[in-house]
């Protein structure tokens, strides 16, 4: 008797085949990046199933974001002890997003230092 409901695993390669299309439309140099993507997803396909929401795409996506985040915050990390961050941080504005608190005017707003899930 075969499973009935697929593996996470399974979903990542049944969302692959449906952007078949958009890969083979993309320039070649991009698609490797692509690849990578559906790649990188697999290493959080524990959180996913523990997940196990309707829509999978959710999930893919939101492990993507959140393997994009560490990267990038790894190169942060590297280019802050190089000494080379603090250059690029004077052009950006790297402040965590507030959280909307009803009517207040924008300029209002007192800043947030604590994470949601803190």
């Amino acid at each position: 008797m075969g499973r009935t409901v697929p593996t996470f695993v399974q979903l990542i390669q049944q969302a692959a085949e449906r952007w078949k299309k958009f890969r083979r439309a993309l320039r070649r140099e991009d698609q490797p990046h692509f690849d990578r993507l559906f790649v990188r997803v697999r290493c959080y396909t524990q959180a996913a199933t523990y997940q196990c929401h309707d829509n999978p795409m959710e999930a893919i996506l939101l492990s993507i974001a959140l393997d994009q985040e560490k990267r990038l915050h790894a190169i942060e990390k590297v280019l802050q002890n190089a000494g080379v961050l603090c250059e690029i941080a004077a052009r950006m504005d790297s402040r965590p997003l507030l959280e909307q608190t009803g009517d207040d005017a924008v300029a209002d707003r007192q800043e947030s230092s604590a994470l949601p899930f803190d």
